[in-house]
């Protein structure tokens, strides 16, 4: 008797705080309903992480938790994956060997639990589980797909130049072995085409589901909204804002939505107070699972404000700008390529300089004084975020590449 087929997602997030990989699971399990769908995630050891909305009715796919030390769960098991990581480096550094810990002591065993996995097809998420997925695939003849939201070869922020170097590394060795690489937007399709010899990854960007606005109430003034993982100074421009905020009218506000630092959002508040906008800047806890489109369309400006200097944000997209659309948002955005794509191709916002509060304020000042224009991009945005940006068109497009990837259907 044959056995069922066996997809195996793999992130290095919880699934409740990882953006796509979910996703992926439910479209793999829609375009091959006999098949097994096991979904991996990592999640520190003890604490609760809850299925994210769109697994939690699906049946047939099985969830299965890498657990990794804490401080408070297992501090020497701790202490001995920070040693195995300082060594992955040190072998990085000196030797160009990338091994399993580099990237951090969430993904040690992973390789054995993929292996164990005995999948049919394996679809890696993040750059940290492309290793361990990739040599899973190898050992049992597997097809490997791999999602590249980023642009891993340079992410700025906290990235070391270990893990920069790592990253190239494992994309030249395992983009080309490959069934299907995806990445999170045109651009970033085309870079890694080119960079590594493979044929033009499947584009597909961070959209929402099609959602019903909520009624939203007439204010005086012009609302800014703008969200982030966390709510703090960094290459995102959250600043670039706040200085911005000072160059415009007072029934100008802002609403910023997010997990406070680990200060707190004690430096945020005393750089809103030097500035005198404490009664202009509000600042919102992280919305619930499923919410930020109908968060979202409590406002009328939606803000990208990422900062040059990172690669990674001249490719990608943040999902932030598809919900502040499909909310009816004009927005307005950081001219970097894969931004400007987006919006010129929605006529949904203005573009400004990236880094600059001056010209951020010029938009934002053009699109208060003329509310006709205003109601012209929001109306562009939400058409656009209905017809084109949202995950029903996005899905339906992943499950065509799949199954001309695996023929035929429910046999790869």
């Amino acid at each position: 008797m044959e056995r069922a087929v066996r997809i195996c997602i793999v992130t290095s997030q919880p699934a409740s705080a990882e953006p796509r990989a979910p996703r992926h699971a439910v479209a793999l399990k829609q375009a091959f309903p006999d098949a097994e769908v096991l979904f991996i995630d990592c999640a520190v050891a003890g604490a609760i992480h809850p299925d994210p909305i769109n697994l939690r009715a699906k049946a047939g796919v099985i969830r299965q938790t890498l657990d990794y030390p804490s401080r408070s769960s297992a501090p020497v098991a701790l202490a001995i994956g920070k040693a195995r990581v300082l060594l992955a480096r040190l072998l990085m550094r000196h030797l160009g060997i990338a091994t399993e810990p580099l990237f951090g002591e969430r993904t040690i065993g992973m390789t054995r639990v993929l292996m164990d996995a005995c999948a049919d097809v394996y679809m890696a998420h993040n750059i940290e589980t492309l290793l361990p997925a990739g040599r899973a695939a190898r050992r049992h003849g597997a097809a490997l797909i791999f999602d590249c939201m980023e642009f891993y070869s340079d992410m700025g922020d906290d990235q070391t130049a270990e893990e920069s170097r790592a990253a190239t590394k494992l994309e030249a060795q395992w983009l080309p072995a490959c069934a299907l690489v995806v990445a999170s937007s045109d651009a970033l399709s085309r870079v890694l085409a080119d960079r590594y010899g493979i044929p033009v990854p499947l584009a597909l960007y961070n959209t929402p589901p099609v959602e019903d606005l909520p009624g939203k109430t007439p204010v005086d003034g012009l609302r800014l909204y703008w969200r982030n993982a966390v709510v703090g100074f960094s290459q995102r421009g959250l600043d670039d804002a706040l200085v911005a905020l000072t160059l415009l009218p007072d029934d100008v506000t802002l609403f910023v939505q997010g997990r406070l630092p680990m200060d707190g959002g004690q430096r945020l508040r005393a750089r809103i107070a030097d500035l005198g906008l404490e009664h202009r800047v509000t600042i919102l806890a992280p919305y619930a699972p499923g919410e930020a489109v109908r968060e979202a369309a409590r406002y009328d400006v939606g803000l990208c404000l990422e900062r040059k200097g990172p690669t990674n944000h001249e490719y990608t997209v943040s999902n932030k700008l598809f919900d502040y659309m499909m909310a009816g948002l004009a927005v307005v955005v950081a001219d970097l390529p894969s931004l400007r794509t987006v919006v010129d191709r929605a006529r949904s916002g203005l573009c400004f300089v990236p880094g600059s509060p001056e010209s951020l304020a010029e938009r934002i000042r053009m699109l208060r004084d003329h509310p006709e224009r205003l109601r012209e991009l929001a109306v562009n945005a939400r058409r656009f975020g209905e017809v084109e940006g949202n995950i029903e068109v996005d899905m339906a497009r992943f499950r065509s590449a799949l199954h001309r990837l695996v023929e035929p259907v429910g046999a790869p």
